[in-house]
């Protein structure tokens, strides 16, 4: 019967292994370096990953002075390692004492061919950046439901704006199609109008985990939001396609948080000190209107303002005894004016009179040559229908016609006994 072990002991027993493997006891492991992270100590955890598995890898500040270059993630590399199983936590692990740089790896590539292209479209340009409302009624979180952001999002709500609307549009933030619903969601938030900003994120993790904010239906969705849009991805240290199109981007979300919500308590200082200011800006204003209306007051025209109406009768007065001085005279001057020209129209009417009359009496006297009743006078006669027609020629006329003869002293009827043409025939 095989021996029991402990947990320690089977960890320790395969560490013992995998050390005096003179296979495994020093490999070389090519893949691409993802979530890297250094810390203070001078010690560097990441992930080495290929197309179908992953391993953790952990190079101590020791080993860190033999690499040349600077470990990125994204990057291709050669590691040179040891095998290791750690006895407390059982985990499986890669001690590093060396690397050899192979190049980029397959996501840096899409991400820097993405960010290339995106860029040349304009979608990152500062001129299509919305501006972040300074006091928002409602904000829209787009984020996982599970993970700690959105607990730190409300507790940041909370404390800077208790009463602010927080609403949560739950998705996946990481894996295959978390993309799709990250963009459905910002599409759903600016098609019913849920908020006034969006904020957009996830906790920290590897380059994998933060991949559906490097693609490109997610960068798209973003830009296309009417409501503006806060990047809140990972840690300060990580940028994504997302941070370059968003509206503006945040370290973490808490940091977002932070950035949108104001201060309950120091708008209320802010309001404070503004009423304050209105205050004692009214009052001086006051102050300075009662000083200038005691200047006013003061002012002579108004202690006493008779003076000016006396001030203008005196002149009043000087102008009238002007005026009596002055009006005989010219009355004078005006009445013999005013003869000689009254005495020359009179003369001028006169000529004028004797003129129209010489003229009056010269075409009486023409009118009277021309007149028919001077004929009529001579002895001649007019004939004429009843009508009122005059009879021009005897040919006109037909017996038994009525006509009317008209003398100087008259008008009398007669009637033909016998025509013009009777009388050639001596009839």
């Amino acid at each position: 019967m095989s021996s029991v072990y402990s947990v320690a002991e089977l960890n320790r027993a395969v560490n013992e292994t995998l050390t005096r493997d003179p296979l495994l006891a020093k490999v070389q492991v090519r893949g691409e370096i993802s979530g890297l992270k250094k810390y203070p100590s001078g010690h560097t955890y990441f992930t080495l990953k290929d197309s179908e598995a992953a391993v953790d890898c952990v190079l101590f500040r020791g080993a860190a002075g033999s690499i040349r270059f600077d470990l990125l993630d994204g990057m291709s590399v050669v590691l040179f390692a040891r095998p290791n199983l750690y006895d407390k936590t059982g985990r499986f692990q890669l001690i590093v004492s060396g690397a050899r740089e192979e190049g980029i790896g397959d996501l840096y590539t899409r991400f820097v061919k993405l960010k290339e292209k995106l860029e040349r479209e304009g979608l990152f340009a500062a001129s299509k950046k919305k501006p972040i409302p300074t006091m928002p009624k409602r904000i829209v979180a787009v984020t996982s439901c599970a993970g700690a952001v959105i607990r730190d999002m409300i507790h940041v709500t909370r404390r800077r704006f208790p009463g602010m609307s927080l609403i949560l549009i739950p998705v996946a933030v990481q894996g295959a199609g978390a993309e799709n619903e990250i963009a459905a969601a910002i599409a759903t938030a600016n098609r019913l109008q849920l908020g006034d900003v969006i904020i957009v994120g996830r906790g920290g993790g590897s380059q994998e985990d933060l991949q559906p904010f490097n693609e490109e239906v997610t960068a798209r969705a973003i830009a296309a939001s009417d409501i503006p849009v806060i990047s809140a991805v990972g840690h300060e240290t990580d940028y994504t396609i997302a941070d370059f199109v968003a509206d503006l981007r945040a370290p973490t979300p808490s940091a977002a948080a932070e950035l949108v919500v104001p201060l309950k308590n120091a708008l209320y200082e802010r309001l404070e000190l503004l009423s304050s200011s209105l205050e004692q800006v009214f009052a001086q204003r006051l102050e300075l209107s009662g000083r200038h209306l005691t200047h006013l007051a003061n002012r002579p025209v108004l202690v006493k303002p008779t003076a000016i109406v006396e001030r203008h009768q005196a002149r009043l007065a000087l102008y009238h005894q002007r005026l009596v001085n002055v009006f005989p005279k010219r009355m004078t001057d005006a009445d013999m004016r005013y003869s000689r020209l009254e005495e020359k129209f009179r003369a001028a009417i006169q000529r004028i009179e004797s003129n129209c009359a010489s003229k009056l009496e010269t075409l009486t006297k023409a009118l009277e040559t021309l007149s028919p009743l001077a004929v009529l006078m001579r002895g001649y006669s007019v004939v004429r229908r009843p009508t009122g027609n005059i009879v021009m020629s005897a040919s006109s006329l037909k017996k038994d016609d009525i006509v009317d003869l008209v003398f100087a002293d008259g008008e009398v009827d007669a009637r033909i006994l016998c025509s013009a043409s009777e009388l050639s025939k001596g009839t």
